[in-house]
């Protein structure tokens, strides 16, 4: 993968590349961010930068010469990952290890990349080990430390690491990811998208049959009550947002209800993004693929009724959270939306 081939995170990788132009990428970083946004794919984009065959005028890699295809493919020979164990540690064995591979000149490429992923699951006598390592690397090796909790890492690694910070993806980044590299159909990538918060993982963490299903019940929710219909409808609105479906595995009326709840927060969001003059509809969206119905109920929805509905939606959450009954909640919310 190349870094213009990432979606999203423009800053990092402008900055990313300007370094490898410069030939001045620093041999220790630490790339910060939320998890599942694709910080690792950066971080191989980087390594195939670095050690591009014929790279463009940019200094990108070319994506398509020998190097380029084995770090793709996790075939070369000098682009060495370590991840956590299957008790999610790192040890001091394992970083001993990649510490010895980083002392030896590479067998081909300009600079031996080692990319640390969830770095913060090094045990303090692996970080320990690391110190020196990530303080005067090896002339010919680099280090790349990715983590989600970069505060759980000790001082003195985070002190000798440059950090490049990685923000959430945008809903439409995010939808285009799930679609080229996770298999997700288009149709369903919005909906996964808008439920994914900005993270990859979390989106295909999500059940999409439940996800779908959330969305749906949320939004028929939002056009019962645009038009202030009295007690008795709303009630019988609550009650469906409420029900749990008859299908196995769906969860409890608490999980139902807490998954509509946060589909509804995302689309009273989006209400408010197309109520709001000015805005880019289509770059703000959680729910793009929604743009029509989101602009039908804006005619109901002003401004001021879209902050209380939200101020509401939020309030049913923590409602929930702290354990209030599924059905109390959902008659709430209704008759206050």
């Amino acid at each position: 993968m190349r870094l213009g081939d990432v979606l999203g995170h423009a800053q990092p990788r402008a900055l990313l590349l300007r370094a490898v132009v410069a030939r001045s990428v620093p041999q220790s970083l630490l790339f910060d961010g939320p998890e599942g946004i694709g910080k690792r794919a950066t971080a191989l984009a980087l390594a195939a930068a670095i050690n591009c065959q014929q790279p463009g005028m940019d200094g990108d890699a070319c994506g398509t010469c020998s190097s380029c295809k084995r770090i793709a493919r996790a075939q070369h020979p000098d682009i060495v990952s370590l991840a956590p164990n299957e008790k999610g540690s790192i040890t001091v064995e394992m970083a001993r290890d990649v510490i010895g591979q980083a002392s030896y000149r590479p067998f081909e490429a300009r600079r031996r990349v080692v990319v640390i992923d969830e770095a913060d699951a090094l045990l303090p006598p692996a970080q320990n080990a690391l110190l020196k390592t990530l303080e005067e690397p090896p002339p010919s090796s680099m280090f790349v430390l990715i983590s989600a909790r970069p505060d759980s890492l000790l001082e003195t690694v985070r002190s000798r690491c440059p950090r490049v910070r990685f923000g959430r993806l945008g809903a439409a980044d995010l939808a285009e990811v799930l679609v080229r590299h996770c298999g997700v159909a288009r149709a369903e990538a919005p909906g996964l998208a808008a439920m994914g918060d900005g993270s990859v993982a979390r989106a295909l963490a999500q059940d999409t049959g439940e996800l779908v299903e959330a969305r749906t019940a949320a939004l028929a929710l939002l056009h019962g009550v645009a038009g202030r219909p009295p007690a008795s409808a709303r009630l019988k609105l609550a009650q469906q947002l409420a029900e749990v479906p008859k299908k196995r595995g769906g969860g409890s009326d608490r999980e139902v209800l807490a998954r509509r709840l946060e589909a509804l927060s995302l689309l009273v969001r989006d209400l408010g993004a197309v109520t709001s003059p000015g805005e880019a509809r289509g770059a703000v969206l959680a729910n793009p693929d929604l743009e029509r119905d989101l602009a039908a109920l804006a005619r109901q929805f002003d401004t001021g009724r879209v902050l209380a509905a939200f101020s509401s939606v939020e309030q049913a959450r923590r409602s929930l959270d702290r354990y209030q009954a599924a059905k109390v909640v959902a008659d709430w919310l209704a008759c206050e939306m």
